[in-house]
């Protein structure tokens, strides 16, 4: 896959870089952002909301966005640092739009499509029209990010399916992943140049195992709001571990298919699949905590502190970097993936590119 194997020594430093780049770097990063609020609107988000945005802006500027222009053998520009920005505002306030206006999906979809025409219900709405309106000021393809948009909001819409405990596995998934898959594909309108179709192709798989590991951590949380995902629902932990595999081998196919030095491809790699690695651990914890479990109600009968885990102390940590350098290694897997998902998959690597 990368012309070599990643041995445990490469996984260690390169994450423990990442790390301490991360941690000495967030201070400046929580100030630009507040630089942008600011720029944006005399009403600051309340401290959840900047929390979620920074959480965003992390993902974005690490991983997302700033791992592929890695790839790709430069930095991120002022120009793709400030879209990054704007879109680490809008994200958690549309978010937060859907779950407030949860019968109102007209005005959602006003927003989205025509936000020059959309009149703000309060002050978050106001923050969320100027960003949005400042995103397609500065960006290079305005048509291409409401294209996006659209996309991410038909699939906000479709996600309400999972407030219900009677949705299918399959349709589930396919909720799971496009959510997701949409998500990243409207972060990569920050780029000066949009990722070719090879580099997208690697997104549908990477997107999912994303969502999957969110909703793994989201546990507690979901089951107490009444939204089912698939690891409420469908409890086959073993599986989907499984899939992990199967799905960090297929990014790792797409991968090897680009032409950049193996260098490079290698720390691209281990920064994405330790998102993944993540969620495996989780899995694993959970399927040893809910043997014997055999519902919902059982499942919420476990306890936050069975239900979440804690990625603290070293023998996690250290299993982190043994399951990311597994991940980054894998070239074949016959771990479960939906013959839908993969032709989904394969259409999706072309779509909006």
């Amino acid at each position: 896959m990368l012309n070599q194997q990643v041995n445990l020594a490469q996984t260690t430093l390169h994450l423990s870089r990442l790390y301490f780049r991360m941690r000495r770097e967030e201070r400046d990063g929580r100030r630009r952002l507040q630089q942008m609020l600011a720029t944006l609107s005399s009403a600051a988000p309340s401290p959840d909301t900047f929390e979620k945005m920074f959480r965003y802006w992390q993902l974005a500027h690490y991983a997302v966005c700033g791992a592929l222009a890695g790839l790709q053998g430069r930095q991120l520009t002022e120009a793709e640092e400030k879209r990054l920005l704007l879109l680490s505002v809008i994200s958690p306030l549309y978010d937060e739009m859907f779950e407030a206006r949860n019968a109102e999906v007209t005005l959602i979809r006003q927003l989205t499509r025509t936000p020059q025409e959309y009149i703000p219900q309060h002050e978050g709405e106001a923050l969320l029209k100027a960003a949005y309106l400042r995103l397609l000021d500065c960006t290079l393809d305005p048509d291409k990010v409401v294209a996006h948009f659209n996309d991410v909001c038909y699939w906000q819409e479709v996600s309400r399916r999972q407030q219900s405990a009677g949705i299918g596995e399959a349709e589930l998934f396919r909720i799971t992943y496009h959510k997701s898959y949409h998500a990243v594909l409207l972060c990569y309108t920050a780029f000066d140049r949009y990722p070719s179709p090879s580099e997208t192709a690697m997104a549908f798989p990477m997107a999912g195992l994303v969502q999957l590991t969110n909703d793994v951590f989201d546990i507690w949380k979901d089951i107490r709001s009444g939204i089912f995902t698939i690891p409420i629902l469908y409890r086959r932990y073993g599986r989907l571990e499984r899939r992990f595999s199967a799905e960090s081998a297929r990014f790792n196919q797409a991968l090897a298919r680009l032409q950049y030095p193996a260098a490079r491809r290698k720390q691209y790699a281990l920064t994405i699949h330790a998102l993944h690695a993540m969620g495996a651990l989780a899995l694993r914890n959970l399927r040893q905590e809910s043997r014997g479990v055999q519902n919902v109600t059982e499942l919420a009968l476990l306890g936050r502190k069975r239900l979440v885990y804690d990625l603290d102390g070293m023998a996690c940590k250290w299993a982190l970097v043994k399951k990311t350098c597994e991940l980054a290694n894998l070239t074949h897997s016959d771990g479960p993936v939906e013959v839908a998902l993969k032709r989904e998959a394969a259409a999706a690597a072309y779509s909006r590119s």
